[in-house]
């Protein structure tokens, strides 16, 4: 069974002018906390879910996080906080972890707390963050990019022209337009229509803006029930022919 120990993200500060301590952390701080503190472990999808179990404790010393995993968990994130220190940017960490160590930044600027982040390694690493902290990331927030968008336009005009659609991926969005592209073709508005925009997709949440139109891609699915009917008795004859299909498809899957 692989050796385990833990990582440590002490806060402290002041609450009405006494020192912080485990009770006046809110419930809805100690979830940021747990949340952003897997995140950083485990930023990816994939990584998450095979992560190792991890259990938690918050003890005085002013408020003291305590999360005890393998290891290996903590090596990682003793290499991690030693990087951040010693580079004083944090523009080589993927978006996920770079955001959180933002989030910390902010929080301490804004109520005067000093945190540490620290683990129980002999060979530990400190990392401080505070009022005065700047760890720097030059890594671009945003891409360049083009994409299909499909939903209803519900408002269109103004001064400087542009339309409003609303899509099931990303809700509400304005893309601009010329006034030629407004009023050429059919009317579109109230009608479910798909775009093909250029603009700017943030990294961290995946939503684009500063859209522009590049074209109109009119959205009319058809639905032919008789066609469909048809496919599927064809289909159904030929799966006649085959013994037990459980098997057949087993054979397909495995290569024999």
């Amino acid at each position: 069974m692989e050796e385990t120990g833990y990582i440590e993200i002490k806060i402290e500060g002041t609450v009405r002018g006494l020192p912080l301590k485990p009770a006046d952390v809110d419930i809805s701080e100690i979830k940021e906390i747990i949340n952003d503190t897997e995140n950083f472990l485990y930023p990816d999808r994939n990584d998450k879910s095979g992560r190792p179990h991890i259990s938690y404790k918050i003890e005085d010393g002013c408020a003291k996080h305590l999360f005890y995993l393998p290891i290996s968990a903590v090596l990682l994130f003793n290499g991690l906080i030693g990087e951040i220190d010693s580079r004083k940017n944090i523009d080589f960490l993927g978006y996920k972890r770079a955001a959180i160590i933002e989030k910390l930044q902010k929080k301490s600027k804004e109520k005067n707390y000093e945190i540490t982040l620290s683990n129980s390694l002999k060979e530990a690493k400190i990392l401080k963050i505070n009022k005065d902290t700047s760890f720097i990331n030059v890594t671009p927030e945003w891409i360049n990019t083009e994409l299909y968008l499909y939903g209803k336009i519900y408002s269109e005009g103004g001064l400087e022209p542009n339309f409003h659609i609303i899509t099931k991926e990303f809700g509400k969005l304005t893309i601009s337009a010329s006034e030629q592209q407004l009023l050429e073709g059919e009317k579109r508005l109230y009608k479910i229509y798909g775009v093909k925009a250029s603009g700017k997709q943030n990294i961290i949440d995946g939503k684009p803006y500063d859209l522009k139109l590049l074209e109109y891609i009119e959205y009319n699915p058809v639905f032919d029930k008789t066609e469909l009917d048809i496919l599927i008795d064809r289909a159904s004859k030929n799966w006649e022919s085959v013994p037990d299909v459980d098997v057949w498809l087993h054979g397909i899957r495995e290569g024999y």
